[in-house]
């Protein structure tokens, strides 16, 4: 494990932690473990009940008191089919409870949430047990519509955009954020299938940059090198962008659609928009890894063809997805509820990806940046990448809303009949990308080492 100067030896100390791990907490067992942790350890640690999820259910915060002035806001489940940093901070509260030598050595007082979503959480439970594998993550995959999702539904104004209807998640983080002022927030997520990569706020160094490509690298998950995962992604190291604010997102999407994109942008701000109106100098570190991944997406060889033929493609093979997917969404939407959160979920996503899809289109046609070759990396993100998103887990979707209604009263034959296509159309996609990509699963510990060297070495390396 990387350990080259004093920086990485600190953070290998707690990598060498990190125990063999090989499936997700469900929302339960996060809570138990923490309630556990305040019992044992009431000196330096409170467990709050912060506010309620939409489902009712509590949300909770543990802080734990290491001394120092810092502040560190840590939240997992950012969004509900993002498990691994709630694994990532219960980690690192079996780590301080074990050595609180280390714990002192962060300096700081840790306000840490493993489950900001419970109720979207709890709708993803079905395939956080027994190993990861495509087809049983789709069929049990929830992710809610942006304006729902904890990360994107801060309080937040911009030109024409105005939206100020934070879900009952989001107003918790709200509220630890206005009652602790944090230094440092750390929004775990982690993508479905890409390499390794981060959004700061700003540059952390070279040395703590070594730390953030050297651990995955070593893990077998290196830095991202394919396409970023929207175009105004604004890079500053390779796999290290610049935390976007809903701001940026506007101005780019009205300059490609000739429009203020109101009707696109129907979430608000991140957590990041909002701290910074507290604490002007919070530090932002989200850090994304996989599930599975091929070594292709770390090979940046030119193949000699054009970025823009390359997203071409991709954007083509976007569009066909869509279009299959919003006929049959006419066709069962007679028969769904109104709070079917599935289909609510996937109409959303057809809608605006359908308006996205305008802008990337007049993007691709018109940026000259993109007549550069493109790389073996950024063809095989482009290629495989729609597979994956826009068709696996959307088909997911769809099967999922269906059979939400099918077991609350029995659909026409016809409506179930689209429930197992929908199903079978999730196989097919599963077996299409897996015969053009060479994936592997990567191991749940690995994953947690990724992110818990990246807090760390942000922690101690990016100054207060």
């Amino acid at each position: 494990m990387v350990e080259k100067g004093d920086l990485g030896r600190r953070v290998a100390k707690y990598l060498q932690r990190v125990p063999s791990l090989r499936d997700f907490m469900t929302v339960s067992e996060l809570r138990e473990s923490s309630r556990g942790f305040a019992e044992r350890n009431p000196d330096i640690s409170e467990l709050l009940e912060v506010g309620s999820s939409r489902s009712g259910e509590p949300v909770e915060a543990l802080v734990v008191h290491g001394g120092g002035e810092k502040v560190v806001l840590a939240f997992g489940f950012p969004h509900p089919n993002e498990p691994v940093g709630s694994m990532t901070l219960e980690v690192l509260t079996r780590i301080f409870e074990a050595d609180r030598e280390l714990l002192k050595e962060t300096g700081a007082t840790w306000v840490i949430v493993k489950a900001a979503d419970v109720y979207g959480a709890r709708l993803n439970e079905g395939w956080f047990k027994g190993g990861f594998d495509l087809v049983k993550y789709a069929l049990n995959y929830y992710r809610p519509p942006g304006y729902k999702q904890v990360e994107w539904s801060f309080p937040f104004e911009y030109k024409s955009l105005k939206f100020n209807n934070p879900t009952p998640e989001t107003a918790c983080l709200m509220k630890l954020i206005d009652e602790w002022r944090p230094d440092y927030i750390y929004s775990l997520h982690n993508a479905g299938f890409s390499g390794t990569y981060y959004y700061v706020t700003r540059d952390p160094g070279g040395g703590v940059l070594e730390i953030l490509y050297g651990v995955p690298r070593e893990l077998g998950v290196p830095v991202h090198r394919g396409e970023p995962e929207a175009p105004y992604m604004k890079k500053i190291h390779e796999g290290v962008f610049l935390m976007p604010s809903t701001a940026e997102i506007y101005d780019w999407l009205e300059r490609y659609l000739g429009r203020p994109p109101v009707d696109v942008i129907r979430h608000g701000g991140s957590s990041y928009d909002y701290a910074r109106r507290v604490n002007p100098n919070v530090f932002e570190l989200v850090s994304e890894v996989p599930y599975v991944y091929d070594e292709r997406l770390d090979d940046d060889t030119p193949i000699g063809i054009p970025r823009r033929e390359i997203l071409r493609l991709s954007y083509e093979s976007k569009v066909k997805l869509n279009k299959e997917l919003e006929a049959e969404v006419e066709r069962v939407k007679p028969y769904m509820s109104e709070d079917n959160p599935f289909f609510e979920s996937l109409s959303h996503f057809l809608e605006t990806g359908a308006r996205e899809l305008e802008a990337e289109k007049k993007w691709i046609e018109t940026d000259p940046s993109l007549e550069e070759s493109a790389t073996v990396a950024q063809a095989f993100d482009a290629y495989t990448v729609p597979i994956f998103y826009g068709g696996m887990l959307r088909y997911g979707l769809l099967y999922r809303a269906i059979d939400h209604e099918h077991q609350r009263s029995s659909l026409p034959p016809e409506v179930v009949a689209i429930r197992e296509k929908a199903r079978n159309r999730v196989v097919e996609l599963a077996g299409r990308f897996g015969k053009y990509s060479k994936y592997y699963v990567v191991d749940v510990d690995k994953l947690v080492k990724i992110q818990l060297a990246s807090i760390i070495a942000t922690l101690l390396g990016v100054p207060k």
